[in-house]
């Protein structure tokens, strides 16, 4: 596996390690505030869509490689999501055996959220490098 391929599936491993240790080792909303941003949902909502957001796009960035979105980006978004959303489950049955925690359908709800947002900027974005770097070409 090539260095940068190597380093971008590394950033993954991470991101996955530090939410499953604050999701199943650590006390559940130790300081969180009850109402995040906006009043609209809870802080742990927010801290949950972030997260997954993160995971989202760091695997986009490690399924995509080299080649970027250009190449069927559709679908390498779509298994980021899938794949952070999928994760997000799998912490909350993980839960199921922590003391002092619980499974939500929100919370779930919140991670592919943060998923989809995040995979949509990365694509969005290296749409728009790839479409200047074939400009470049051209020119």
């Amino acid at each position: 596996m090539p260095r940068p391929l190597r380093v971008r599936w590394a950033a993954v491993v991470l991101v996955a390690a530090v939410i499953c240790y604050f999701s199943v080792f650590t006390t559940p909303d130790a300081g969180v505030t009850p109402t995040g941003p906006l009043g609209l949902v809870g802080m742990d909502k927010w801290a949950h869509a972030v997260g997954y957001g993160v995971l989202g796009a760091a695997l986009a960035v490690a399924l995509a490689g080299e080649r970027g979105p250009a190449a069927d980006g559709r679908a390498t978004a779509a298994l980021a999501v899938a794949g952070a959303t999928g994760y997000g489950v799998a912490m909350e049955i993980a839960q199921l055996t922590a003391p002092l925690r619980h499974t939500s359908v929100g919370d779930v709800v919140a991670d592919a959220l943060g998923a989809t947002a995040a995979v949509a900027v990365w694509w969005a974005f290296s749409r728009r490098v790839a479409r200047r770097d074939e400009a470049d070409l051209r020119s």
